[in-house]
């Protein structure tokens, strides 16, 4: 594949699982938007954090983006064959993919969207306590977090089918056989 690769979905879905297989398997180099939301959060006047409003910190963090995904594509490494996958939530799909989907950009980017449809708060908790590691920051949280956030996660994760249909979005559901499902992605991508 000659693209970057944009992987984008609630929480918990399965995003840096997947991003670590292009890794392994693809050659891709990986990007976080939580690490690079967590550097941008030591310029408090940016107002770009995790805690909060995560559309109004993915609108914050719009302009960034746009300027970093035009060197991913743009820069040596691009034309070098260095390609990236980028993993994160916090996406303003308003202006962030009709930019990535634009002439300049439609044959650099790969957009994919992963999601967990038939699983309740209380499977996603189970999910969590039984498969986080020390790597998840979900894995450091009290029960009672742990269930306010699988809440949180699983209306969020509405939010984000919501948009995957609206932007004609592939998205792939995580809810069962997740690492089948991951694995199916990986093979399909040549």
């Amino acid at each position: 594949m000659d693209k970057n690769i944009l992987i984008i979905g609630a929480a918990r879905s399965g995003k840096t699982t997947l991003a670590k297989k292009f890794v392994k398997e693809k050659g891709y180099s990986m990007i976080s938007l939580d690490n690079i939301i967590s550097g941008l959060s030591a310029y408090p006047e940016l107002n770009i954090h995790h805690d909060g409003d995560e559309n109004d910190t993915a609108s914050r963090l719009v302009p960034f983006l746009e300027k970093f995904f035009t060197e991913l594509s743009e820069g040596s490494a691009f034309y070098d064959g260095i390609k990236f996958v980028i993993e994160g939530t916090h996406i303003d799909f308003e202006k962030l993919i009709p930019f990535l989907r634009s002439d300049k950009f439609k044959d650099k980017y790969e957009i994919i969207g992963l999601t967990y449809n038939d699983i309740s708060s209380d499977d996603l908790y189970n999910n969590m306590k039984k498969y986080d590691t020390e790597d998840d920051w979900t894995y450091w949280c009290s029960d009672e977090e742990l269930r306010g956030n699988s809440t949180y996660f699983v209306e969020r994760n509405k939010f984000f089918n919501d948009k995957f249909k609206e932007y004609n979005i592939t998205s792939y559901d995580t809810s069962f056989d997740r690492e089948e499902v991951l694995n199916k992605i990986i093979n399909n991508m040549l």
